[in-house]
């Protein structure tokens, strides 16, 4: 599944987005109407800086989150 997340590509499985589910489960699947870009991207207006550490999460279970305080309440902010 590929997704142009704040201008950032990303490039993952559709079973990963749909692992936990929620907005990006119900994004990718077949019930939700989103519009892809003319290359193939879903696109998804967010901070691509934390976008990575959504994906670790959906893929392994565990959370990585940021050892300083602004880091931790960007992230959290992003993950609501």
């Amino acid at each position: 599944y590929r997704m142009d997340v704040g201008g950032a590509a990303f490039h993952t499985q559709r079973e990963v987005l749909q692992s936990h589910g929620g907005m990006l489960s119900a994004m990718v699947s077949e019930d939700f109407s989103h519009d892809v870009e003319g290359d193939g991207y879903a696109f998804l207006d967010r901070d691509p800086t934390w976008f990575p550490l959504v994906l670790d999460f959906l893929w392994t279970g565990n959370a990585l989150v940021p050892a300083d305080a602004a880091g931790r309440a960007s992230l959290y902010r992003e993950a609501q």
